[in-house]
């Protein structure tokens, strides 16, 4: 049997029930091949996630990025609108927009063409004056955004699912939360060594908890609950805790109040919820913490963390001083899960075609996931 038939079998094997469930197999987390295989069938035919929607307030604001090897930037145009272009102009190709910042109009640093906030090109010296030279036929290329329950979706491909299809009924699984209406206070980006798809995991299960995290945050775990039964991309597990898993265990102290309109059960836990396939996040009693992981190559992602709260919570007279409890527990976490994630990569980096399996309650959103992944792929 070929590499390519064993990959495969293998897929097969992940869309067995939980109980029987299946890893992915390891060569998709280092096999170059495999990595450009899912930027087709997952990452161009996908509603992807880019982090809240809360950002870029002001007209004119952009931010400058580069996701699945595009160059791209997200601006808010004059209508108040976010919106998604290459960063690609289109006289020769040039890249416009660098970092962040504000802006009044687009202007190309190579040979000054310039382009409204809405993409529309307004100028172009020396050429405009030509005959056959229409400058309504030289937008920027505009990619398809939308925004949903206060999260940020792109979608760099032909003929898209709806987004509401694609994420079925995670609006009512999460509707005690209000997600729309928090406010984010910080992000991050920084750069791991694993797969993408390895850093989603392991912020998606509880089985790695008392090894990495034996005394910032492992003990305020309990036993998850069976994983919610989703309609949707999405996989979804509640998780009581002791004390707030926003804060280590030993800042608790810190806690800023619950949100407003959680119901009971909902105040002693941690939801944990992947939205297929780079989006990741934990509502908490009073935070809200996401993360999404994006591929640079076969064995490197870019990470992008942010932390929200009620507005509410933001306006308190200590928040400015325990907010900086909750950014500390996410750095210190992060930090515990890199150095495991890493060493993970150096194991599966040129590993024998092995398939690993999983604890059905422990690993109930990776899991999902890898039935939803073995899909994708076994598709195309």
């Amino acid at each position: 049997m070929s590499d390519f038939e064993t990959f495969q079998e293998q897929l097969k094997r992940c869309r067995r029930e939980n109980n029987k469930g299946y890893s992915l197999p390891f060569v998709s987390y280092w096999e170059d091949s495999i990595f450009k295989q899912e930027l087709f069938s997952i990452f161009n035919k996908q509603w992807v996630g880019l982090g809240r929607s809360d950002r870029l307030l002001e007209t004119g604001e952009y931010e400058a990025f580069e996701l699945y090897g595009k160059a791209l930037f997200l601006i808010r145009d004059k209508e108040n609108a976010l919106r998604l272009f290459a960063n690609t102009c289109r006289h020769r190709g040039a890249k416009l927009l660098e970092n962040s910042g504000q802006c009044q109009a687009i202007s190309c640093p190579f040979h000054g063409w310039t382009y409204a906030l809405n993409g529309n090109l307004i100028a172009a010296k020396f050429i405009d004056d030509e005959s056959d030279f229409d400058i309504c036929d030289y937008p920027l290329h505009e990619y398809r955004l939308e925004q949903y329950c206060g999260f940020l979706f792109a979608h760099f491909g032909n003929n898209p699912l709806k987004l509401v299809n694609q994420l079925g009924d995670f609006k009512d699984l999460h509707q005690p939360w209000n997600f729309k209406d928090l406010v984010t206070t910080r992000r991050r980006t920084f750069e791991v060594g694993c797969n993408w798809k390895a850093f989603l995991d392991v912020f998606n299960e509880y089985y790695h908890l008392n090894s990495v995290h034996p005394s910032s945050i492992g003990n305020l775990y309990l036993d998850p609950e069976t994983a919610d039964i989703t309609a949707g991309c999405y996989a979804s597990q509640f998780g009581r805790t002791s004390g707030t898993g926003a804060l280590l265990e030993s800042q608790q102290v810190n806690a800023l109040p619950e949100m407003v309109g959680l119901g009971e059960s909902w105040r002693q836990g941690t939801r944990y919820s992947w939205i297929f396939p780079n989006m990741t996040f934990a509502a908490g009693q009073e935070a809200l913490w996401i993360y999404e992981a994006n591929p640079i190559d076969a064995q490197r992602c870019q990470v992008r963390q942010s932390i929200c709260f009620p507005r509410s919570t933001t306006l308190l007279n200590d928040f400015p001083e325990k907010s900086q409890a909750y950014y500390q527990r996410l750095d210190d976490a992060m930090a515990e899960d890199v150095v495991a994630l890493e060493n993970q990569q150096q194991g599966l980096k040129n590993s024998p075609p092995f398939q690993g399996r999983f604890c059905p309650l422990m690993e109930a959103n990776v899991s999902s996931f890898s039935l939803w992944y073995a899909d994708q792929m076994l598709m195309c």
